[in-house]
């Protein structure tokens, strides 16, 4: 069961992930004229999320590992 939770932990962290990559990517190749602090700002809010994503799962496992060590 354990493992099916970090799977679906993991399914749901890559999804994430690709959001966040291809809004990034979309946002500089097809809005290109953006001046730099737009850019910054970007890839600013793609890293917080990147981190809040990375936090939120690695939580989430040490909870679950944790929960399940007591069975």
């Amino acid at each position: 069961m354990l493992k099916t939770i970090t799977r679906n932990i993991f399914d749901v962290f890559a999804g994430f992930m690709m959001i966040a990559v291809l809004f990034y990517l979309g946002a500089i190749t097809h809005i290109m004229p953006l001046p730099n602090s737009v850019l910054s700002r970007v890839s600013e809010f793609a890293i917080a999320f990147t981190n809040v994503l990375v936090t939120c799962v690695t939580w989430l496992i040490a909870l679950f590992s944790a929960l399940f060590s007591f069975f």
